[in-house]
């Protein structure tokens, strides 16, 4: 799983260079249960540029047999490459995943499994969308803020139903990320690697830049103001 967020539109290469980074982590990539099988189970990605949505597409196979090349400019993807935990295998079950709220589409991926989590008008079903839908139907606005105590609900409902509630979400012009592990904090982990008006979040560092492991129940917030990067944060 991983996200950027740039001030500028990066371009083709520069976002094939980024999904092949991701499909390199998932083909060899650590797994939970450590079968050396990566993350074969299906990916997604969402991308945008100024806050248009460009690109959504999910696919059941391996990233690392994607059916396209990146062929435009972006300056926001959230990409995740799926080791399914809780579903079966199929176009439906696979992240991120998308419902609307106060006129936006949301879009979210996550990491770990949630046990006995439910909410009706799933098309699939994942933990991961029900999560989604719980957080959407729970704010009347999102922001950081709302966010925060809704997911610290979320995390003593189920309590140790939950492996890891590891997330990233956006609508086009933020990231939300969270470290939220409650098992195998080495494992559902994020790390954060910045530039000057660039930014990338990660499961597992993506090469040899500086990458800093983010805090266990801390949300992180991720905007654009000028040609900065602003973050913010709350412990949950």
């Amino acid at each position: 799983m991983a996200a950027f967020l740039s001030t500028s539109p990066l371009r083709g290469y520069e976002v094939e260079d980024f999904i092949d980074a991701v499909a390199e982590m998932a083909s060899r990539g650590r797994t939970s249960k450590d079968t050396g099988m990566g993350h074969p189970h299906g990916w997604g990605v969402v991308a945008f540029r100024e806050g248009r949505l460009l690109l959504y597409v999910r696919e059941t196979q391996p990233i690392w047999r994607r059916g396209f090349y990146a062929r435009f400019r972006a300056d926001l993807m959230i990409i995740h490459a799926r080791a399914a935990s809780v579903g079966e295998v199929s176009f439906d079950n696979t992240h991120p995943f998308a419902a609307l709220k106060g006129g936006k589409l949301w879009f979210l991926a996550h990491n770990g499994s949630i046990k006995r989590i439910e909410e009706e008008g799933t098309l699939g079903k994942t933990d991961t969308e029900a999560l989604l839908l719980r957080i959407l139907r729970s704010v009347d606005d999102v922001s950081l803020d709302s966010l925060a105590p809704v997911i610290g609900e979320i995390r003593d409902e189920f309590s140790e139903g939950i492996s890891s509630m590891t997330l990233l979400m956006t609508s086009g012009g933020e990231i939300y990320a969270l470290k939220g592990a409650r098992e195998k904090p080495d494992y559902f982990n994020l790390y954060v690697s910045r530039r000057s008006g660039f930014i990338r979040v990660a499961s597992q560092p993506l090469d040899g830049d500086h990458w800093e492991e983010l805090g266990n129940w801390t949300l992180h917030l991720f905007t654009r103001e000028g040609e900065k990067i602003v973050e913010e944060s709350v412990s949950i």
